[in-house]
């Protein structure tokens, strides 16, 4: 199928207002692209202040906001009107327990119905973007098995008594991994049985990186463990594997590169995780990096419980191993390094007062 460039109309983005969702709508925007920016509420300022600012940055482009919500059909008609791609960035979280593993899982599979059939009706989509997580790529594996996208989460799962359906109610993280492989093969299959776009997956892993809004903290992410960190507190998730990370505004461009590349193909994926081994790493990596990083600041480490855990596990597990390289590759993406990544998540968070950092006394005089 033909790219899109900005000179042939709009692109819309869905779950605009959050972490990823307002780090695309930037890169669109740098590239020249006239963006429909959708959220749920746009009554609500901590939703759309942050967007509606982008407009003051002398970006290329420009941003339009509509509301839609996932679970209403036609609810995106308007917004996806004229549009050439489609940025479907929005997903029901279970983050601070918004919503139960079953709302995620049902939001998940009934909402991308809504989604598509806006997009369908509009007759002028090229390409469909579906920001799906590395949750639809890992699946059990031995410990330093490096993950591709040849990969799917429903692999290897033969003696995984949780990948059922019936556990869907009571596990948070089966739902969101079930959810995200079954749309994942829900938007392949329309976009292959309608024949007028592509359809393209974004499987990012641990997305850090600097924050726009006080909304962007999301209890229980990646960064709001980290900020905790900086608060002298220990790291309580992710601690018993690997931190695999990737910047969010390299997600963000990836997302932009995907509809602007020739290399794309229908039904082409790409993981979003770090660019090599550096941006792998372990609690105590995790620790000396925040360290070095911010020196007067006193940075929290391993959980009470890791010490127990080392001594009858013997090491924590060596992965995920994954690497951004068919998007460095197809796509012409460029990476940051992950001591960029950590230090404006952590400094965004102390900015926005998302964080108390515990602060170093100074030294006594003699």
């Amino acid at each position: 199928m033909p790219v899109v460039s900005p000179q042939e109309g709009p692109v819309a983005v869905t779950g605009a207002s959050g972490y990823i969702g307002a780090h695309t709508v930037r890169a669109l925007m740098r590239h020249g692209f006239d963006v429909h920016a959708c959220v749920t509420d746009r009554s609500k300022p901590e939703k759309v202040d942050h967007l509606n600012a982008l407009n003051l940055e002398g970006l290329a482009g420009s941003i339009s906001i509509y509301q839609a919500n996932i679970l209403e059909q036609g609810s995106y008609d308007e917004a996806f009107a004229d549009c050439t791609a489609v940025l479907h960035v929005g997903t029901p979280m279970g983050y601070g327990r918004v919503n139960s593993p079953r709302e995620v899982y049902d939001g998940m599979m009934d909402g991308i119905k809504n989604v598509l059939a806006s997009g369908q009706k509009s007759g002028t989509l090229k390409r469909f973007v579906y920001t799906s997580s590395f949750a639809a790529i890992g699946h059990p594996a031995p410990s330093g098995y490096v993950y591709s996208e040849e990969d799917w989460g429903d692999q290897s799962r033969d003696r995984d008594r949780n990948w059922s359906l019936e556990s869907i109610d009571s596990n948070g993280e089966v739902a969101y991994a079930m959810a995200k492989v079954g749309t994942e093969h829900q938007v392949n299959k329309l976009a292959k049985q309608d024949g007028r776009f592509d359809a393209v997956s974004i499987c990012p892993c641990v997305v850090l990186g600097p924050l726009l809004s006080v909304v962007h903290e999301c209890l229980g992410s990646w960064q709001y463990f980290l900020a905790r960190m900086l608060e002298d507190k220990p790291c309580m998730r992710g601690w018993q594997a690997l931190w695999n990370i990737v910047d969010v505004r390299d997600v963000a461009e990836a997302e932009a590169l995907v509809i602007m590349s020739e290399n794309v193909k229908d039904g082409s994926r790409y993981q979003l995780t770090a660019t090599d081994p550096r941006g792998e790493i372990n609690v105590h990596q995790l620790q000396t990096h925040l360290q070095n990083l911010f020196p007067n600041i006193s940075i929290g480490g391993t959980p009470p419980e890791y010490d127990e855990f080392i001594q009858r596990r013997g090491s924590i597990h060596n992965g995920p191993r994954a690497y951004s390289r068919k998007a460095i590759v197809e796509l012409g993406l460029q990476t940051h390094v992950i001591e960029d990544t950590l230090r404006e998540t952590g400094q965004t968070m102390i900015d926005l007062g998302l964080c108390e950092p515990a602060y170093k006394r100074p030294a006594a005089s003699a």
